[in-house]
């Protein structure tokens, strides 16, 4: 529930920020966004170790016995995030215009009317590594492990990811508030929050529609369109969605993902296999809800979208990153906003803002994470759960 009390903050800081903001001296909000900047100045220089980390920790995970198992599983999780990114990308460049998302309704309240809002100083982080050269490192330290195998290494990555997950955890997380307060503070002194944030609940409502449109089209898929396996897998899915709604985490449902799976499945090893794999790496509730609050904040802020071959790009920033993302409140957002702002023209306050809108959205999200696992230990069980691979990785 701690999670649950973190939407509750931010809630709170927004709608104190919205009415009260205006009053609070410049030298107070300076201050607030100074400490978000250093935050935020000093996650990017530590981002290369974080996406490091998790990616070898997830890749060497697997098990060297079955290399055809791991190919499938990682040809099968990319392409199901990929699909759901592009049927994102659809819902925010067709339907948020029609909604009056878009640039040309932005133009007159994007425009600064005061001074911009300053912090008292940065911190000049030097730049050792890149995020783009560790995620790549990482990719190839992590599959050298899964294929050839190599138990130390399989330690050593656990060790360095459960020291890099302690400290978001620990620390990061418990500052989310005062992080976002600052980028809050800098919205409402340079644009008004209120105008920033009067609208915003249709995104939100056009984000878990295509959410559950999306999931109910992997349980046909992966139920091969029989309506009465469709209708019992649901049902047997059904609680571990509403555990994912309170708790926002994938990982604190993961017994209950795990049960519905087995159920479902009638395939304890393919369950066993499939789920603990998927539940940090297949984020179907992301892919969707990512490019439309892209897509939400670009327009807000005057910004033309993205076309479609500049959102190609990003989306193979995304599937590689998406290995990166750690299991925490906001995870997805730790990973990829260094990329928006290094390749794509986000700015602080829309970096801040997207934060915001993403927290506030993630326990919808959490909920499509989580059954659409569910969806797709059932597809990988009817494609391949029967293969010799995953027996002898069950040995």
């Amino acid at each position: 529930m701690k999670e649950l009390g973190l939407i509750i903050k931010l809630v709170v800081a927004i709608f104190l920020i919205s009415v009260l903001g205006d009053i609070v001296p410049e030298g107070v909000q300076r201050a607030f966004y100074t400490i978000s900047i250093a935050m935020k100045e000093t996650l990017v220089f530590l981002m290369p170790v974080i996406v490091f980390a998790f990616i070898v920790a997830c890749l060497s995970s697997f098990r060297a016995k079955a290399p055809l198992l791991i190919v499938m599983l990682l040809g099968f999780v990319i392409f199901s995030n990929f699909f759901f990114v592009q049927i994102g990308y659809v819902a925010g460049d067709i339907i948020l215009p029609l909604m009056g998302y878009h640039a040309g309704n932005a133009h007159a309240s994007a425009l600064p009317l005061t001074p911009e809002l300053q912090p008292y100083f940065s911190i000049p982080y030097p730049r050792l590594i890149t995020t783009d050269m560790a995620l790549l490192i990482g990719t190839l330290v992590g599959l050298y492990g899964a294929f050839w195998g190599s138990p130390a290494l399989v330690k050593w990555g656990n060790i360095l990811k459960n020291k890099v997950q302690f400290g978001l955890s620990k620390i990061f997380i418990p500052l989310v508030p005062l992080y976002v307060v600052g980028f809050l503070f800098k919205v409402n002194h340079d644009q008004s929050l209120t105008e920033m944030f009067t609208g915003y609940g249709p995104v939100i409502g056009l984000i878990i529609v295509v959410q559950i449109l999306s999931t109910f089209l992997f349980f046909v898929k992966a139920n091969f369109g029989n309506f009465k396996d469709i209708k019992t897998s649901l049902k047997n899915v059904f609680p571990s969605g509403l555990v994912a709604l309170s708790t926002m985490s994938s990982v604190a449902t993961l017994p209950l993902t795990l049960a519905a799976a087995e159920k479902n499945t009638k395939n304890k090893a393919i369950a066993e296999i499939v789920i603990p794999a998927a539940t940090n790496i297949h984020h179907v509730g992301d892919s969707v809800a990512v490019p439309i609050l892209i897509a939400a904040v670009c327009a807000i802020n005057g910004f033309d979208p993205m076309s479609y071959s500049t959102f190609l790009v990003l989306s193979a920033y995304y599937m590689v990153a998406k290995f990166g993302v750690a299991s925490v409140p906001g995870g997805e957002m730790i990973v990829i906003l260094p990329i928006l702002e290094a390749h794509f023209g986000f700015t602080d306050s829309m970096s801040g803002l997207l934060t915001t809108l993403y927290i506030l959205s993630d326990p919808f999200i959490t909920v499509a994470n989580v059954l659409s696992n569910g969806a797709f230990a059932i597809l990988m069980d009817k494609l391949c759960g029967r293969m010799k691979a995953f027996q002898e990785v069950k040995k």
